[in-house]
């Protein structure tokens, strides 16, 4: 479309002796610059975007301080930037018929310039549709299924509470019984604090006590699940619903009695058609019975429930779960004077919001959210200024046939169907030609995409193809507003 654009320059370049090497030397100079600029734009997009990844997101990705544009960096993407200046230079000269240059000068352009075939610059549309429909329907997928992860429920609250762990300063560690008295008056000490509601000796529910062989004492049949030690207070304080049953008591708690609860994942496992309380699950070292059964909570980033099995803590816990009041904050040297005004033997090593824990969990969720989205408004741009750059070109070609219809009587509204009629059918062939791009990679790849495509997708298909349509629709008629809100007079002139 440019070289089409500089036919008149190229001739006169021809006309004062200039060869077609000279002709292709001006077109790699002009492509060059192109090319050189967007690799200048390109590398200060990079280095704001290492210099805000190491600012925001050391804790999440490793390493990130090491990245940076280094030699090798600058020297490929110079390189890039050559062979593609080249490319786009030797496309552009393979277009020109130096021969026809002669009768363009004399002619005065007069319907006698290069031109880019009507063939071609179907199949330009068909290729830019194809790819910004696939695309585009890959990102909002990505989009759509990192939105749900983000707001898929847990099944337990995560405002206002926070973790407490302790590691211990001295040579060993305390026996059991002689950590109950100081756990026990550190509790105490914490729920004294005015921005403290409750203290709970439980780890926090993003963290579990691990993996445990449990034995169905009734079938002898074998399981592995993760198990969780919280005291009476746990559940209530995070809101996780009792399904049937009872929670633990206080005396469970001091006694250490062998009862457990189960959520009703693992419930309907051990009982899949009655009730799963009474039941007896032995651990290794004798049956423990079940006295509850909870609703089920999910993790960050996870699609399906797991089974979970909760036995009573000790006393001595060194974990917490801290429910705080609302709005209220805690800070760590308030937990450090607090643990220090009871004992010198432990320190504080994590204290950790569950907010924060939940939102680092789900950081490649937000990451995928946010790429995607950015990246499907990019391709949305890119797509809108190629399609006008293609359609603006055909339509100025078109320009003595658009005034020639105005003057014998088209209306506004005629010329933008004519228009929008001759390119619907690329556009469409694009977007088949995405589906079948789409097809096959479902079949090439359907193990690996079997748990992205469902019928749920199908809506975002069709909001894809809306959008594309819609943006065909936008580059049929801008550049045609330059000739319908004229009198056809001025293109007939145009035209000369």
């Amino acid at each position: 479309s440019r070289t089409a654009e500089q036919q008149r320059q190229l001739a006169i370049h021809a006309a004062l002796g200039g060869t077609k090497r000279d002709l292709f030397k001006t077109l790699f100079s002009q492509t060059s610059q192109l090319m050189f600029g967007s690799v200048i734009s390109a590398l200060v997009i990079a280095m704001v975007g290492f210099y805000v990844m190491q600012q925001f997101l050391s804790q999440q990705l490793p390493r990130v301080d090491e990245l940076s544009v280094n030699g090798f960096t600058l020297s490929c993407a110079l390189v890039i930037a050559l062979v593609l200046a080249l490319a786009f230079a030797r496309l552009s000269a393979s277009m020109i018929n130096y021969k026809a240059l002669n009768s363009t000068l004399q002619s005065s352009g007069k319907g006698t310039g290069i031109q880019v075939s009507k063939n071609i610059r179907k199949i330009l549309i068909i290729c830019q549709v194809a790819i910004v429909t696939t695309l585009v329907f890959v990102n909002i997928s990505l989009l759509k299924d990192a939105i749900s992860s983000i707001e898929q429920p847990l099944g337990f609250k995560t405002q206002n509470l926070t973790s407490l762990s302790l590691s211990v300063s001295a040579t060993s560690m305390p026996e059991q019984d002689a950590l109950i008295p100081i756990i026990s008056e550190l509790r105490t000490k914490l729920i004294e604090l005015p921005q403290i509601k409750a203290v709970s000796l439980s780890r926090s529910p993003f963290n579990s006590s691990g993996q445990r062989a449990q034995t169905n004492v009734a079938t002898n049949e074998r399981y592995v699940v993760p198990l969780k030690y919280v005291d009476d207070s746990y559940f209530q304080m995070i809101e996780q619903p009792l399904i049937e049953g009872n929670y633990f008591s206080a005396a469970d708690i001091k006694d250490q009695t062998d009862v457990m609860i189960v959520n009703d994942v693992f419930a309907k496992t051990l009982a899949p058609s009655g009730s799963a309380l009474g039941k007896k699950i032995d651990f290794g070292s004798g049956p423990v019975t079940i006295i509850g059964v909870v609703k089920g909570t999910n993790h960050p980033g996870r699609s399906d429930v797991p089974m979970q099995s909760y036995r009573p803590n000790h006393l001595s816990s060194t974990a917490m779960t801290i429910e705080l009041q609302p709005g209220a904050t805690l800070s760590r040297e308030q937990a450090v004077a607090v643990l220090k005004s009871v004992t010198s033997q432990f320190t504080v090593f994590d204290l950790t919001a569950l907010e924060t824990t939940k939102a680092r969990l789900l950081f490649s969720q937000y990451t995928t959210a946010i790429t995607s989205a950015i990246l499907a408004l990019l391709t949305f741009f890119l797509a809108g200024v190629g399609l006008y750059g293609i359609l603006s070109y055909s339509i100025q070609l078109r320009s003595f046939e658009i005034g020639t219809r105005m003057a014998i009587g088209a209306k506004r509204r005629d010329l933008i169907l004519l228009i929008i009629k001759d390119n619907a059918s690329a556009i469409a062939i694009g977007v088949t030609a995405s589906i079948i791009i789409m097809l096959a990679l479902y079949i090439g790849y359907s193990e690996q995409l079997a748990d992205y495509i469902s019928l749920q997708l199908l809506p975002m298909f069709v909001v894809t193809v809306v959008l594309i349509s819609m943006i065909s629709l936008f580059a049929c008629y801008w550049p045609l507003r330059e000739f319908i809100n004229r009198p056809a007079i001025h293109s007939l002139r145009g035209s000369d």
